[in-house]
């Protein structure tokens, strides 16, 4: 079982460091082999009866870091409500293939799910495609690599992952989104995930109504990555 590590609980909300490897809740595609997801944990361990066991948002099973979960109906409400608007700030850290051309941008391109491999989303131009905005800042540039600092403006499956595979910068270790050099690199460093971690995320507190913010270092498999570079 994957252990989870609180950050900050109280009556309302519980935030979280999820660790990669952990899927967070079950789906069409999930197998029984990924064993169990957080919504289980969840449900078992804090007794959380709410729908989908007070999730309010999800990171991909081999992303890292920071969520937040809902413990009551009001709390789960109102951060449903700060997510749809998006008054929630997320932010994130990924290593890339290749050197951007600006020291930082924003990606906004709409997104689907590819017809050929529902597994995967695309950049698309259907009606069907969903606006996605991604904002980066390069933080630091290694052998052809870039360390980027990213905010999430919408929150997108994959969005992360899709943009930047869609500009010709794939997340080293994406075994979904990624190039023959991407992939080389990947096996060369013996990454065996991508590396996408959760860093930072500040929300409002659905009850007292105080900001919060809370910050995850990097985990110690993506710093043993970087100390390889």
């Amino acid at each position: 079982m994957k252990q989870i590590k609180i950050i900050f609980e109280d009556k309302d909300i519980l935030v979280i460091d999820k660790p990669a490897g952990l899927v967070v809740e079950k789906d069409a595609k999930t197998k029984p082999s990924q064993g169990e997801t957080l919504e289980d944990i969840l449900k078992k361990d804090f007794q959380i009866n709410l729908p989908r066991a007070g999730i309010v948002h999800r990171l991909d099973r081999d992303t890292s870091g920071l969520m937040v979960v809902a413990k009551t109906e009001k709390a789960l409400v109102n951060l449903q409500n700060q997510f749809q608007s998006h008054q929630v700030e997320k932010k994130y850290i990924a290593l890339v293939l290749g050197r951007m051309e600006a020291g930082e941008g924003t990606i906004d391109i709409a997104l689907r799910r590819d017809p050929k491999n529902g597994t995967r989303f695309i950049a698309s131009k259907a009606k069907d495609a969903r606006r996605a905005v991604t904002h980066y800042k390069t933080a630091e540039t290694i052998r052809g690599l870039s360390l980027l600092e990213i905010n999430l403006e919408t929150g997108r499956t994959h969005q992360i992952r899709a943009h930047f595979f869609s500009i010709g910068h794939p997340v080293i270790g994406d075994q979904i989104y990624k190039n023959g050099l991407s992939e080389s690199i990947s096996k060369e460093l013996n990454i065996d995930r991508q590396f996408l971690h959760a860093e930072k995320l500040s929300f409002t507190h659905p009850v007292t109504g105080k900001k919060l913010n809370f910050q995850s270092n990097l985990p110690n498999d993506l710093v043993k990555i970087k100390n390889k570079l």
